[in-house]
């Protein structure tokens, strides 16, 4: 099935609380939307609006269904080296799903 790549920049307190999410593009691949966030395209930091990224592979279709069987999550975050690292899902949100839609 013919999948999109959705990049959501989003940040996160220490106290685990997401506080700011928006949906920035989406891509036709994997390694296209990675070199977007890995190299800080269109400022997605936004000097430190936004600390994390996540992509999510989204399945064409209608009503497209988003899961932990259906789509994948690549998870990224702020470094001191300027630019944003593949990093495991931050804690807290193991149970949330589907970032590219939350209101």
């Amino acid at each position: 099935m013919d999948s999109i790549y959705v990049i959501s920049s989003i940040h996160i307190e220490d106290s685990g609380s997401v506080t700011r999410k928006r949906t920035v593009g989406w891509f036709p691949t994997l390694a296209e939307s990675v070199r977007v966030v890995t190299n800080n395209e269109g400022d997605l930091y936004e000097a430190n609006h936004y600390n994390h990224c996540v992509i999510e592979e989204v399945q064409a279709g209608l009503y497209p269904s988003i899961g932990r069987k259906e789509c994948q999550e690549w998870w990224f975050k702020w470094a001191l080296l300027d630019k944003y690292l593949l990093v495991g899902k931050p804690d807290g949100l193991e149970d949330m799903i589907n970032f590219c839609n939350m209101g």
